[in-house]
């Protein structure tokens, strides 16, 4: 009986989902408490995947540098991509996902367009900083599930203001997708269709007041945020 069940539980073992990892991409201008509250939040809320922080930025208070410099955030995108690759090829049934906020949304969405369809398990957006048509057909086309992605409109100062004057990190000028949510482009095929079925958009609610969120820019990056809201998809 001992030896039955030992062959069970090693069955049962090798047949359980493996853990995985999770990249996560701060924001412009080196100071986003993101990969912190991430690190600390998301293994406390059941998470049981690698959390990796992917470093873009020029350095701590560059934020214009970073928000306008779409070379230099394409690049590492790129590099972010080469990465995920890697990952993919020494782990191949192991989930992957992104985790960006603000410039790092857009990062993330700009890595995902240069993969093969399918590398991802998911890719998470809070307070993306990209242009509200932004086109998620190449991301979603290599996102096995969904792209999710918070947005607020009472985000205002950042995603409001802030690119409307200095534009979003695809050189959009206007409320940034963060702020008003994704539209759906015009002129979609039937499988641009079908992929966007896969976008869910989660807005802020007033009843979020009782915690303490007041609905900002970093609001969405709060260890209880994540806790609660965002490690649900991370599962």
């Amino acid at each position: 009986m001992s030896r039955l069940l030992a062959s069970v539980l090693a069955l049962t073992l090798s047949q359980a989902p493996q853990p995985g990892v999770v990249f996560v991409v701060g924001g412009v201008g080196g100071i986003d408490p993101l990969t912190p509250s991430a690190e600390w939040a998301l293994p406390r809320a059941g998470v049981p995947h690698e959390i990796r922080d992917f470093r873009w930025t020029y350095g701590t208070g560059s934020i214009l540098h970073d928000l306008q410099d779409f070379r230099r955030l394409h690049g590492k995108a790129v590099e972010l991509a080469g990465l995920v690759r890697d990952y993919r090829t020494a782990h191949p049934d192991r989930p992957i996902y992104l985790l960006g906020h603000s410039g790092g949304a857009g990062l993330s969405l700009e890595a995902a367009a240069l993969l093969p369809p399918a590398t991802l398990e998911r890719i998470v957006l809070l307070s993306a900083a990209v242009s509200p048509g932004y086109d998620l057909t190449p991301a979603l086309r290599a996102t096995r599930g969904e792209i999710v992605s918070f947005h607020s409109d009472l985000d205002r100062l950042w995603l409001g203001w802030g690119t409307t004057q200095f534009g979003t990190v695809d050189r959009y000028y206007g409320p940034s997708a963060g702020r008003t949510g994704f539209t759906v482009p015009a002129g979609l095929d039937e499988e641009g269709r079908a992929a966007y079925e896969r976008l869910v958009q989660v807005p802020w609610r007033p009843e979020l007041l009782l915690e303490a969120n007041v609905g900002g820019h970093h609001a969405t990056v709060r260890p209880d945020f994540l806790t609660k809201y965002v490690a649900p998809w991370l599962r």
